[in-house]
């Protein structure tokens, strides 16, 4: 028979007295189930009898009889809860005997922890180590820094000579329409010269535009990738 199967059976057998007494009733065997665990329903079975016993023992108890027992608020008292309790006594020493059992384990992990000469090994090692540590950081920054400065150089430099090209460009421009009446050949060239200079300049600032449009933005972007796969998952704020 199972836990459901006899507060069912009792219910039924208590279907003569007051549905608040009833509803009490089996209200604290079902307590009694819940505190005893359900691995030991077998046993508080076995303690409580039959249904037909405690319903027996109830009506009892309502009715004042002493030789069967009383039911009071805290539960019925006679022969059978006796060896009711002892169930739930049984299981109440255990949880005790668990709880105490995990509450020591976690006293002597807390008690174990780091021992002092790892902590020394740490302290010692960061000290003989920390210049070696410095002057990789150091390297590593002025590599990013070199990058970032070439990079910053070469999109200066296209934008300087397409500047350069653009001055040149409009004097030989005014030179050879200057000369163009008096000396034809030289005007014409002159003019040619102003021509290429002004594509070269063109070309220069174009360049200057995709660098730096693109590539410093692509360079910081790569900088920043690297710091958040090195960094990120310790900071916890890698993107």
């Amino acid at each position: 028979m199972s836990r459901w199967e006899f507060l069912r059976k009792l219910e039924e057998l208590l279907s003569d007295i007051s549905p608040s007494e009833r509803e009490e009733a089996l209200q604290y065997y079902n307590d009694y189930f819940n505190d005893a665990g359900k691995e030991n329903e077998s046993d508080v079975m076995e303690a409580l009898g039959s249904p037909q016993q405690v319903a027996q023992i109830v009506r009892d108890g309502l009715g004042d009889t002493t030789n069967q027992g009383q039911f009071t608020e805290n539960g019925f008292s006679n022969d059978y809860s006796e060896s009711q309790n002892q169930v739930i006594k049984k299981e109440e020493t255990n949880t005790y005997e668990n709880t105490d059992d995990e509450k020591s384990k976690e006293t002597t992990a807390k008690k174990e922890g780091m021992p002092t000469w790892a902590i020394v090994l740490i302290v010692i090692g960061c000290i003989l180590f920390s210049p070696a540590i410095l002057g990789l950081a150091a390297s590593v920054f002025g590599v990013v820094l070199s990058i970032i400065i070439a990079a910053a150089a070469v999109v200066f430099g296209f934008g300087l000579a397409a500047f350069i090209l653009f001055v040149v460009a409009m004097a030989l421009l005014v030179g050879g329409f200057g000369c163009l009446f008096v000396a034809p050949i030289e005007g014409i060239g002159l003019i040619g010269g102003s021509l290429i200079c002004i594509s070269i300049g063109i070309l220069f600032m174009l360049l200057t535009v995709f660098l730096a449009g693109k590539c410093i933005p692509g360079i910081f972007q790569g900088i920043g990738y690297i710091w958040n796969k090195i960094f990120g998952k310790k900071g916890g704020a890698a993107v």
